[in-house]
Order: C-alpha cells, then sequence, then structure tokens
C-alpha cells in the first residue's frame, strides 16, 4: 500500500471514516458505530484512516495539540466501537499540499477501494481542509460509493469536541470531561525514581512520565484517582504540580499516593485515571501542616470510593 507502507489490512470494498479522532469521545463512537453497522450490513470491513500525528503538527511545524489519547489507546478505543481495521497516513508535508480531489482519488478509491464513506459533521480533508460532506457528496456518483453524514453529539446543547474537552481537562474538570469522552481521562506512563520526600513523610509518591511527552497533563492541584497496575486497580490521590512547601526545584510533576499499598513499581508501566479534583496545590507554611492537608485529601478519597461503591 503507497500511502500506507507496512500497514495490512484484509478488506475489499470497505466502509470507511476518517479524522484524527484524539480522544475517541462520543461524538467519534457515535461515527465509529454507524460505520461498523454499515460494514455489517454491506457484508464487508470497516475502515478508520487516521494520523500517526496530529496534521497541524506538520501545516504548523510546531507540537499543536496537546494529545488525549495516545496512538495505542486510540487505537483500542476505535476497534471497541467495532471497527476492524485502522489505517495511519504519514501525514507530512507532500501530504499538506495534497489537493481534495488527489487525496479522495488517490487515497480513498485507488487505495482503499472504498464503496462507502461514512463522515463526522466536522471532517476536512486536502489542502486548506476543502475537502468535506458536500464536496464527497458531489463526487459520489462519479467514484460510485455511497455517502452518510453524521450529525454532532450534543450535552447541554454544546457539540462534543476534542478542543472542548481539552478545555475541561486544562480546567481540572475531570468529571465533566468524563461525560463528555463516556469515560474517566486518564494517563499511561512509567513510574521514575523520584526525591523520596513522601516516604519521609509517611506518604510515599509514585511519580509518572507520560508515556507520550504531548500527553495533555490536567490543571495544576490534587485529584482523587485511580492507580491500574498490572490490570489490578488501587486507589489514590494525585498531585500535579510543584510541591512548593517541601521542593524549589519548580519542576511540574505527576505524584500519586497509593491508599494501602507497599510495592515497588519503579520503571513498571501504570495508568492514571482521573475521578474529580479535590483543591489546588497549596503552599503550606509548614511540613505539619501539608501533612493535615494529605490526610485530609486521604480521608475525602475514601469517602468518595465508599460512596461509588
Amino acid at each position: 500500500m503507497k500511502y500506507f507502507k507496512d500497514q495490512k489490512c484484509d478488506f475489499s470494498e470497505p466502509v470507511i471514516t476518517m479524522g484524527t479522532f484524539d480522544g475517541v469521545h462520543l461524538g467519534h463512537i457515535k461515527l465509529l458505530e454507524q460505520v461498523a453497522i454499515k460494514a455489517k450490513e454491506n457484508n464487508t470491513k470497516s475502515v478508520v484512516i487516521t494520523y500517526f500525528h496530529h496534521p497541524l503538527e506538520t501545516i504548523h511545524k510546531k507540537t499543536f495539540p496537546y494529545l488525549l489519547t495516545e496512538q495505542k489507546i486510540k487505537e483500542k478505543l476505535i476497534k471497541e466501537s467495532g471497527i476492524d481495521c485502522v489505517l495511519y497516513l504519514d501525514f507530512n508535508e507532500k501530504m499538506a499540499q495534497m489537493q481534495p480531489e488527489d487525496f479522495l482519488k488517490k487515497i480513498i478509491i485507488e487505495e482503499i477501494d472504498a464503496k462507502a464513506i461514512i463522515v463526522g459533521y466536522d471532517t476536512h480533508f486536502g489542502n486548506s481542509r476543502e475537502g468535506n460532506f458536500q464536496f464527497l457528496q458531489n463526487r459520489s456518483a462519479l467514484y460510485n460509493y455511497s455517502i452518510e453524514l453524521i450529525e454532532p453529539v450534543k450535552i447541554n446543547n454544546h457539540i462534543i469536541s476534542s478542543s472542548l474537552i481539552r478545555d475541561y481537562i486544562r480546567e481540572g474538570d475531570m468529571q465533566y470531561a468524563a461525560k463528555l469522552l463516556g469515560r474517566n481521562y486518564s494517563i499511561h506512563g512509567s513510574i521514575q525514581l523520584g526525591h523520596h520526600i513522601g516516604r519521609k513523610i509517611g506518604f510515599p509518591t509514585i511519580n509518572l512520565q507520560p508515556a507520550n511527552a504531548n500527553k495533555l497533563i490536567p490543571a495544576i492541584g490534587v485529584y482523587v484517582c485511580e492507580v491500574k497496575v498490572n490490570d489490578r486497580i488501587y486507589e489514590g490521590v494525585t498531585n500535579i504540580g510543584y510541591s512548593p512547601t517541601l521542593k524549589t526545584t519548580r519542576i511540574k510533576e505527576i505524584e500519586t499516593y497509593i491508599l494501602d499499598f507497599d510495592e515497588d513499581l519503579y520503571y513498571k508501566d501504570v495508568e492514571i485515571i482521573f475521578n474529580k479534583r479535590l483543591r489546588e496545590e497549596l503552599h503550606f507554611k509548614d511540613k505539619d501542616e501539608l501533612i493535615e492537608a494529605i490526610e485530609v485529601d486521604v480521608n475525602q478519597t475514601r469517602e468518595f470510593f465508599r460512596r461509588r461503591k
């Protein structure tokens, strides 16, 4: 496959959709599920065309935007929606200049041989984003494919979008972000050596290094969270920030105290799942005042999970 090098998918005349699908939120899931349903009706496969990197990184030549989902997680969520195959375009400067007509003919028709295309309300492709639903509809007879538009999903009269979810996460509103995503927001990564300061005050923490440097980190503050290790879930309290009471490094870190847990997790892969923001990160007058605050955070976390059961 010319545009999907070293990628293999077994399909013939599939039903396809395309997009970035960052976050794989409820709006995306509605679209993906319809693609899967249409493929079964047509007795064929469902295919998603997406990207290794966000197209705007190439267009603006800078890191943009912060990712909601790492590639491996995004593909897992897409396939859980019923999709058979996920293909990744290496979106480079040459592709950014490709005209919509060329994108449609060379990639969707000649490379994929799509017989049905289903797109979201905000689907755009080709140079200057000129390719859209109307563009595809106008050429459906010429290239012999069916075309369908999926309307956006709204909550509280707001269209669910990746950019809207990013805004809520940046504000630390993890509960509303979860409502739009259809699940709690999480960060995957590995545990790195820390300063062992938490252990000295009775609250040993793990220090998470996100797997993707472009991963969106929630607002500075203290959060109720869950920690997934080897398919087991533990309750925890996560601090995102600089720990100003005990540190002067001004390095933002993701530190989690796991309740009722005492195992070595250094360099192991974990997932931090965010439930709720408890408070802002504060600069306490001394260590004792900090310990009192952490004890309150832990008690509130225990109460949160007690009520959820």
